[in-house]
């Protein structure tokens, strides 16, 4: 009986790892011919789900349970899915506005004498669009219209103005309020106040290293001046102290218990106009056209999010997460050993995957990797190890958007480049920004406090124990 018994298990394991090798084959071959994502995502769900039938692992009276799935998720309150078009909207009106061209501008009169300010400029408008940033081409393409003819008229090289573009936009993606926050908080059950804090430091830490470099390599070159428009300096800062200001209400309410993440982005939203009102530039097209646009990039988000959970449930139903883990824990690896192979497959992911792909589809199925991964010790608890290990994963796809051959920044950043600008040019223009970036989360691996501080300093004594046990 003992061997019938473990006979059957043994066929159960093989069926199972077939099935989860042919979800993956076909889900890669969907998307690398080039197929939408979220219909892959689906439909490769859907073929996972016939074949469990097929094998005897559930059967059609299930097949509602792909519709609960993807109500459940968009319908979860606890989720606040209706920040996420509220945060679009709140970036895109506040390009609309000019702030970018405004604060580009300032900057350039401000930074006066200081080695590559057209560059150092730059890096800080990604900063500021960072609500934008629900899709990296947003703000890439952004910054480049802004920045990259003042950057070549001024003498730069075509590398260095094609690697600070691409450095600004991949920037605000993990820079508060980043719309991929909100994601990735979501699917390690952590606050999204929390998460808010814990890249503050480590986003500007990178920042202040990319303008070091600048800095440094720019302190030769003889910087042609501008033929700036004449403007009010006076009101060109309210403008970007007012744009910066609604920008941060967001997080800052959030952290302080003022408001919910839905609360928070509708009052940024609200704040937005006001700002656009002021600047004259809130008219009935510029209105139109962002609605527009918050709609398109709104709708591919949930359309990938109801994907994602077709394919999930699917994928968990032939116990695809458990193979991948006992095949991964059969190369018998140690916890740093295996922390920094799941930071390089992230990394590769999103050479691949768009972050929200990787997020919604990739991490949960290593969830049971990650939940292994015991660094209570190294961080001070298990619960700001967790937060911890997210910031490093948002870093990590930061990361891969700026690492050649395949970072989207480059390719959307040669995309809005005039013509004198290659690709090949904005490809080593990237390869010293990359290393610092890795060399930054080595340094947060090996200091995980620059991510954990701010969290700890946030988070009240009352609500530590009660968050540790969640």
């Amino acid at each position: 009986m003992r061997k019938v018994h473990r006979n059957k298990q043994a066929v159960c394991t093989m069926v199972n790892e077939v099935l989860t090798v042919a979800m993956l084959v076909v889900m890669a071959i969907g998307v690398f011919s080039g197929f939408p994502v979220a219909l892959v995502l689906a439909g490769t769900g859907f073929l996972g789900f016939v074949a469990a039938v097929w094998v005897g692992i559930t059967d059609f009276q299930h097949l509602g349970l792909i519709y609960l799935r993807a109500r459940g998720v968009l319908t979860n309150e606890s989720v606040q899915f209706t920040s996420v078009p509220m945060l679009i909207f709140l970036g895109l009106i506040l390009n609309a506005s000019g702030v970018a061209e405004t604060m580009f501008r300032l900057l350039g009169r401000l930074l006066t004498g200081v080695p590559g300010r057209y560059a150092i400029a730059t890096l800080l408008i990604g900063l500021v669009l960072a609500p934008a940033a629900g899709v990296i081409g947003a703000s890439v393409i952004t910054v480049a219209l802004v920045a990259y003819a003042p950057m070549m008229a001024s003498g730069y090289a075509p590398r260095t103005a094609g690697a600070a573009v691409a450095a600004s936009g991949a920037l605000g993606v993990v820079f508060p309020p980043a719309v991929m926050l909100f994601f990735i908080s979501n699917v390690f059950y952590l606050r999204i106040g929390l998460m808010y804090v814990a890249l503050i430091v480590p986003v500007l830490l990178m920042v202040m290293a990319f303008a070091i470099y600048f800095a440094v390599t720019l302190r030769k070159t003889i910087e042609v001046p501008l033929d700036a428009p004449k403007t009010n300096l006076v009101s060109d800062l309210l403008f970007v102290f007012a744009s910066v200001a609604v920008i941060a209400s967001i997080p800052l309410s959030i952290i302080l218990g003022f408001a919910t993440l839905t609360e928070a982005a509708g009052v940024g939203v609200f704040g937005a106009l006001l700002v656009a009102l002021v600047r004259k530039r809130l008219s009935f097209s510029s209105l139109n056209s962002v609605t527009v646009q918050t709609s398109t990039m709104t709708s591919m988000v949930f359309f990938i999010v109801l994907g994602a959970s077709v394919f999930s449930l699917s994928f968990h139903l032939v116990d695809g997460p458990d193979v991948i883990f006992d095949w991964i824990s059969a190369f018998d690896l140690s916890r740093w050993e295996l922390l920094a192979m799941l930071l390089g497959v992230v990394i590769v992911l999103g050479f691949v995957f768009d972050w929200i792909e990787v997020l919604l589809v990739f991490i949960p199925v290593l969830m049971p990797i990650f939940s292994e991964l015991d660094f209570a010790d190294h961080v001070g608890s298990a619960y700001f190890a967790q937060i911890w290990i997210a910031g490093l994963i948002a870093l990590a796809l930061q990361t891969s958007f700026l690492t050649p051959p395949f970072g989207y920044a480059l390719f959307f950043a040669k995309m809005a480049a005039p013509k004198g600008i290659n690709l090949s040019d904005i490809y080593r223009g990237a390869v010293p920004l990359v290393a610092i970036e890795i060399a930054l989360i080595a340094a947060l691996i090996s200091f995980p406090q620059l991510i954990t501080w701010l969290p700890e300093m946030a988070l009240g004594d009352a609500d530590a124990p009660q968050l540790i046990q969640r």
